[in-house]
């Protein structure tokens, strides 16, 4: 819970008991159609064996994206009826059609030299013929190297989400989130497949909180004494806020001309919008002497969700921009933290710690306060983000041991685990 434990820890008092956050004691039924798809392997179209990696780079991209979109139920290659290979670019739709199948991908390429010339097609079981995807019209030369490689598949399964759902995937966006290194906490890009990973600090100080919008990285160090805000510009980490107390939050504004963030500086902790080039103080937007906190824009930026404890325990709370209009939103729970509003305005998520002490991820509706729970009985999950689309979340969840980055479909259907990296991941914030 580094987005709000921090505060927490540093000015509260005990919390009143209440009943945790339901939503029918369970997580949200099925209501996202799967689609079952064939995903042979890539085979190379000259007979040579694959000695370079082109086959994993290809199908076995597409492979992982389609897991992690949740949306799609992969056919067991032990079903196949016909060799995919001897096939190439001809289905047999009948054989596929009697397995299940309801789309299949094929992907043929060549390797000449350095270069790759990859086909990769999309066809219709049910309807018997091929795909006409934007983009994808004709093969495509590459160079052979994994990044190119995964890159076009990502881009061809982003069309294929499209096809499908009428709505692109997300593969291409970054998450940014924070890693534990030796004694400290650094900031990594993480691909939304997980599998490409940068580091983007380079100090063993402890980097924290970290919100990525319109390409702006914004977050919480210690590395001068802190915690003080800084921007990440350039690879640079540039100081924009240090005033004595707290200096934490640093979420960009829709519109870019304003910084929501939490300061201590006339007390307790308060939320204020700060200029997001010089930090200097816009307006203070609370005044209570409870610990207000953890604010997040609402996505056309006129509402700001925020944590407070003023009732006796953490709860999620809307306000306007300019301060004022205090609702709020959560009644559920005695610690209900970390909010994020969806990219379609509807909904927040939020962490919440249950009766057993375990954290779990739900979401509840603006408009009346609906409560929906998206992880149960999994280890400890928490720090939710949403995908710029708002179809996705990213958590971090301790399910497999150490804190790992987990996605999941809105509704909690489908999760799956995008990283296995030592020393454990926190906060993460799906680029907007």
């Amino acid at each position: 819970m580094l987005r709000i434990s921090l505060i927490f820890l540093l000015f509260s008092t005990p919390a009143l008991a209440d009943d945790p956050p339901k939503s029918e004691g369970s997580v949200r039924p099925i209501d996202i159609i799967s689609f079952q798809m064939a995903v042979p392997d890539a085979f190379n179209q000259g007979g040579a064996a694959d000695t370079r990696g082109v086959t994993e780079a290809l199908s076995g991209t597409i492979a992982r994206d389609l897991q992690i979109t949740g949306y799609f139920n992969l056919v067991d290659k032990g079903a196949f009826l016909v060799d995919p290979a001897k096939e190439a670019m001809k289905p047999d739709y009948k054989s596929w059609f009697n397995i299940g199948a309801q789309g299949l991908i094929k992907v043929g390429y060549t390797i000449n030299g350095n270069e790759v010339v990859a086909d990769l097609r999309l066809f219709s079981v049910d309807g018997g013929s091929q795909v006409s995807l934007p983009g994808f019209e004709a093969p495509a030369t590459l160079a052979v190297d994994p990044k190119p490689l995964r890159a076009h598949a990502h881009k061809f399964v982003n069309e294929v989400l499209r096809y499908y759902t009428k709505n692109p995937g997300f593969f291409g966006t970054q998450i940014v989130a924070v890693k534990r290194t030796g004694s400290g906490k650094s900031l990594v890009m993480v691909s939304a497949d997980g599998l490409e990973e940068t580091r983007l600090t380079s100090d063993d100080s402890i980097n924290i909180l970290p919100t990525f919008r319109a390409g702006k990285i914004y977050f919480t160090s210690f590395r001068n004494g802190g915690p003080h805000l800084f921007a990440l510009f350039g690879g640079k980490a540039q100081p924009i806020a240090s005033y004595t107390g707290l200096n934490t939050g640093g979420e960009l504004s829709p519109g870019g001309n304003a910084l929501v963030a939490t300061l201590s500086k006339d007390g307790n902790p308060e939320i204020y919008t700060l200029n997001p080039t010089n930090g200097q103080v816009i307006k203070r937007l609370t005044n209570s002497w409870s610990i207000d906190t953890g604010a997040t824009w609402s996505p056309d930026g006129s509402q700001v969700a925020f944590v407070s404890d003023r009732h006796g325990s953490p709860q999620i709370w809307i306000m306007g921009a300019g301060g004022g209009g205090e609702r709020r939103l959560t009644f559920q729970g005695d610690y209900n933290t970390t909010p994020e509003w969806s990219p379609r305005g509807d909904k927040i998520l939020f962490t919440a710690r249950d009766e057993r002490n375990v954290f779990d991820v739900f979401t509840v509706r603006v408009a009346d306060g609906v409560i929906e729970r998206l992880t149960q009985n999994q280890g400890n999950n928490e720090e939710p983000s949403w995908s710029p689309d708002g179809r996705h979340v990213v958590f971090t969840s301790t399910r497999s041991g150490s804190s790992e980055l987990f996605i999941s479909t809105e509704d909690g259907r489908r999760q799956f685990q995008i990283t296995k990296g030592k020393g454990g991941y926190f906060t993460p914030f799906w680029a907007k």
